[in-house]
């Protein structure tokens, strides 16, 4: 009966050792863009802020959108930053290998 099951899932988990051997290169590979774009977005969220507190470099003062764009800057930038997105995914892929690893055992 054993058999029968590693028969029958054979082919799930040939899939499966392919789709997280393929998304965890792209993954590595993503990141480190996504780390460089994450940091320009601090950066502009920066300036915006910058702005909004101090009126540098346009030189107004406190406008509503200086602070909504800086804020959903830095929360941007969060999502993109090594922190974010890149460990999320990192995180399921290592839940799909777990999930190999049992249909393996079987």
């Amino acid at each position: 009966m054993r058999i029968f099951f590693k028969i029958l899932l054979f082919p799930f988990s040939f899939i499966l050792t392919i789709f997280v051997a393929v998304f965890t290169f792209l993954v590595e590979r993503v990141a480190v863009l996504l780390n460089i774009l994450s940091g320009i977005i601090f950066l502009g969220a920066l300036v915006s802020l910058l702005q909004y507190f101090f009126g540098w470099p346009y030189g107004e003062a406190g406008t509503s959108y200086a602070l909504t764009a800086g804020i959903c800057g830095m929360a941007f930038a969060f999502i993109l930053s090594p922190f974010g997105l890149p460990t999320a995914m990192i995180w399921i892929l290592a839940k799909l290998e777990l999930l190999n690893d049992v249909i393996k055992a079987i």
